[in-house]
């Protein structure tokens, strides 16, 4: 992305995002999906781990692109981002032991191994890589040359993520069509129950309708990748919970397009404001109030 650091940093300002998004991915979310596998999926137990898997890690990539689509906050995505990258680094494997170590069989070290190998790896390399950027070519050449490459890169790296994903698991779900019913339950439910009860807490502390989307986004999108890691790792003997997280990004790129549509034709009725630009002209009010009180 081509944000200036000055505008991250004025998100950073704004703890409340933070602290939502922190409460729902990590206090809430794994254990709603827990109760809807409980209440859908008890009689297939692999499709309800896979369920669970999809809950414990919140997506760090394409929720930027929903955001944008939005019409959201993006500096603040950046952050919300951030954070999200680090914490689940050390809630994944503590989640997946406490919700299914008493159901199922779980090697905590090959989750931890697996966690650290497609997640903590990319993020130092990143980390490193950036740096040795900015140090070696300066800020301006990493924004116009390296970025927009970067960015096509994860596009396409993307991409083929989910032709691998497909390529290893599309012949079972040909064979089982079913099976993608049985998961869109649940997740269909988390979804839009997860998506709009944020948007109204946010409406609720006073956030504006992009700040309102950009946090909703950032606690409802899953890490797919992640979880198909895992499954195809520690789950090996079960390929059927790799079949199941498979299946979650099949539903959730449609969901989560659906989402962004109904966030945006609902933006005048919650917020009142029918721009993205509300925000910054709040906050100018404010700045000038400010001012002038002082």
């Amino acid at each position: 992305t081509k944000l200036e650091l000055g505008e991250v940093r004025r998100s950073v300002r704004d703890w409340k995002s933070a602290a939502i998004v922190i409460f729902f991915n990590y206090a809430f979310n794994p254990f709603l999906l827990y109760l809807f596998g409980w209440i859908f999926l008890r009689d297939h137990p692999d499709l309800w781990t896979g369920l669970v898997l999809l809950g414990v890690a919140p997506c760090i990539a394409m929720v930027l692109v929903w955001t944008d689509l939005a019409r959201g906050n993006g500096p603040l995505g950046i952050v919300l981002m951030a954070w999200n990258s680090l914490i689940q680094i050390v809630t994944t494997p503590f989640f997946i032991w406490l919700i299914l170590g008493a159901r199922v069989s779980v090697d905590l070290g090959l989750v931890a191994q697996s966690v650290l190998l497609y997640l903590g790896l990319p993020l130092l390399a990143g980390a490193l890589s950036r740096r040795w950027i900015l140090r070696t070519k300066g800020e301006p050449w990493f924004q116009k040359k390296a970025l927009p490459v970067l960015e096509n890169v994860q596009l396409v790296a993307l991409l083929l993520t989910l032709v691998v994903m497909f390529a290893l698991q599309g012949d079972v779900i040909l064979r089982q069509p079913s099976l993608i019913w049985k998961m869109a339950v649940p997740l269909v439910l988390f979804f839009f129950v997860l998506f709009f009860g944020v948007m109204l807490v946010s409406r609720k502390v006073g956030f504006c309708y992009a700040d309102s989307a950009t946090t909703s986004f950032h606690c409802t999108g899953r890490n797919f990748e992640l979880a198909i890691a895992i499954a195809l790792t520690a789950f090996a003997a079960q390929p059927m919970v790799a079949v199941s997280t498979v299946i979650g990004p099949l539903i959730e790129v449609p969901l989560m397009l659906t989402i962004v549509y109904l966030a945006k034709k609902l933006e005048w009725r919650l917020f009142g404001t029918n721009t993205a630009g509300a925000c910054q002209v709040q906050e100018s009010q404010e700045e000038v109030s400010s001012s002038v009180a002082a």
